[in-house]
């Protein structure tokens, strides 16, 4: 709807250009916004249209905007009027068959309503979660999974070729640590006496790995392998289990991923080795004090940063830049990356490698997810720290909350932003949990449906007489029902799968006032047909929201 706006401003401006009623030699539609004024009599939708363009076309913003509504297209079907309100805002007041055409189109297109066709956009990866595998997931990890899951979704409905990818950190001085980590308990656990490193990982599931460690066939051959190969030989058994607890927590979060890529295998392929080279080709690289250098040539990061160790050992900046070059070379157009905040600092370095590798700009986009804090009612907090083993892993809230109300929390603000998550309220079933708000509306509307037919009441949902539904609030949910599909385009384009949350907390908003003064079976046939086709409308779009979400619709709660 608002593009349908969009075009009748700009094919109004070209039209009054043509006649030269306004002289404007070039311009840019980028900054034109179409939004919902706040209040009803502002209409159905408002542009700033005539103020962005005021500046070049060298008039007062009202005169602007009574030429460009002066040259706007009659379609007495589609706009009933527009008005010029404030410094020169255009207000557009649609024509009623508009919103009656909205509920048809969503009852024809269902769960496709709301998606756009592919636009031949090139292919996306989205990378998120990656935790290192030397611990279980932790609550920042789930949220991490429920953005990068929920965002992978949405652009799926605007016609990009996705697919999502956990990169496995299996290499490295980490996986040594994890490996001497288990290998100390095992021996302690054997009676030795150990004295366990300070910066090991101390969590009681090191304790049982080192207990599974102990009946499996591997135990044997750490009686006469060397420390090193026990360490290596250990950090593979852990890092092996501690992965499949990984993808058995994120399957019960209901994420699943394309592809698990393997750190290990760009160290056993030459793949970093070949990529410090391109980036000397390019010119990027310096050697000094025996190690191999990045340049940053002045970019954000204004340190330079180290590629090769002078041990000969590559740092992870040098694997995550061969990981990036694969997945360029695997022809994804646009990477998108899901990181924790604490990542900041990391974010210019790799996209300059990135740029150097592929020669271009902006095709990594990194989006930066915020801590969370677990409380419950009383405002008790959770500290968490993977080595120190102080945490509360998302299995921990999976099992206490469930995975829908997880995965709809962690959307409730942006992920830029800090969230409190109230792990009482999750599990709560009032208004004041907005899981169970928004899931209830998908209920409520089965529910009418299954006591319409215990009543024997006839449901025929075909050409029902839309002028029953005249009442203001039956008007103010088609309208938000209108809004799916531009809301959808726009959380996609911004990359803010947290707008779909926020749009189904209004619209369950608006759905359970007007249930609480309204009934939908009422005697009126006409009028009750017709409100079942809105309510019907109303759990389709919710149903479609909650799927991107990947949060259930339940029919029953």
């Amino acid at each position: 709807m608002r593009e349908i706006i969009r075009s009748f401003v700009r094919d109004a401006v070209e039209s009054a250009v043509r006649t030269e009623a306004i002289k404007l030699e070039s311009f840019d539609y980028g900054n034109i916004e179409v939004s919902r004024p706040k209040e009803v009599r502002f209409g159905d939708y408002s542009t700033n249209a005539a103020m962005v363009l005021s500046g070049p076309a060298g008039l007062k913003p009202r005169d602007l905007a009574r030429i460009i509504t002066d040259n706007i297209r009659k379609d007495p079907g589609l706009i009933e009027r527009t008005e010029i309100a404030g410094p020169g805002f255009i207000n557009f007041f649609m024509a009623g068959s508009i919103w009656q055409e909205v509920l048809h189109e969503i009852h024809a297109r269902k769960e496709r309503y709301g998606q756009a066709s592919d636009k031949g956009y090139p292919k996306v990866l989205v990378e998120f979660v990656s935790a290192n595998p030397t611990g279980p997931l932790h609550v920042g990890h789930g949220r991490g999974a429920a953005v990068g899951d929920s965002l992978a979704r949405l652009l799926k409905t605007q016609g990009w070729d996705v697919r999502t990818e956990y990169y496995v950190n299996d290499a490295g001085n980490q996986m040594r640590i994890l490996g001497r980590s288990l290998l100390f308990r095992y021996k302690q656990m054997l009676g030795e006496t150990i004295d366990f490193p300070e910066n090991h990982y101390v969590g009681d599931y090191i304790k049982d790995l080192a207990r599974e460690l102990a009946d499996s066939p591997i135990a044997h051959q750490l009686q006469v392998l060397d420390e090193d190969k026990s360490i290596e030989l250990c950090a593979q058994f852990a890092c092996n289990r501690i992965l499949k607890c990984i993808r058995d927590d994120l399957e019960l979060f209901n994420v699943s991923y394309d592809d698990y890529f393997s750190e290990r295998t760009l160290h056993e392929t030459g793949k970093i080795r070949d990529t410090v080279e391109m980036l000397r080709r390019q010119g990027r690289v310096e050697d000094k004090d025996g190690a191999v250098w990045f340049t940053m040539e002045g970019q954000e990061d204004e340190k330079d940063r180290v590629l090769i160790r002078a041990t000969g050992e590559p740092t992870y900046f040098a694997a995550d830049a061969a990981y990036h070059r694969d997945k360029l070379e695997r022809g994804f157009g646009r990477l998108i990356d899901i990181w924790g905040s604490d990542h900041h600092g990391y974010v210019p370095r790799l996209k300059a490698a990135v740029e150097a590798l592929d020669e271009s700009d902006g095709k990594l986009e990194v989006l930066l997810v915020q801590f969370v804090t677990l409380v419950r009612g009383g405002g008790e907090k959770f500290a968490m720290s993977t080595r120190a083993g102080l945490f509360e892993t998302l299995r921990d809230v999976l099992e206490e909350v469930g995975p829908d109300a997880a995965r709809f929390f962690f959307l409730t603000k942006r992920a830029d932003s800090h969230l409190v998550f109230d792990l009482d309220l999750a599990k709560s079933q009032s208004k004041e949990n907005p899981v169970y708000y928004v899931q209830y509306v998908h209920a409520r509307v089965a529910s009418i449906f299954r006591i319409a037919q215990e009543r024997g009441i006839e449901v025929d949902l075909t050409d029902p007489d839309l002028s029953a539904l005249s009442l203001p609030e039956e008007q103010r949910i088609i309208k938000h029902l209108a809004d799916f599909p531009d809301m959808l385009a726009e959380a996609a384009e911004a990359l803010e799968p947290h707008r779909v949350t926020f749009y189904l907390l209004d619209l369950a908003e608006l759905f359970h006032a007007y249930y609480h003064d309204n009934r939908v079976l009422t005697e009126d046939s006409q009028t009750k047909k017709a409100r079942l086709y809105l309510v019907e409308a109303v759990r389709q779009v919710v149903a479609n929201g909650l799927q991107i979400l990947g949060v259930s619709a339940p029919e029953r709660m």
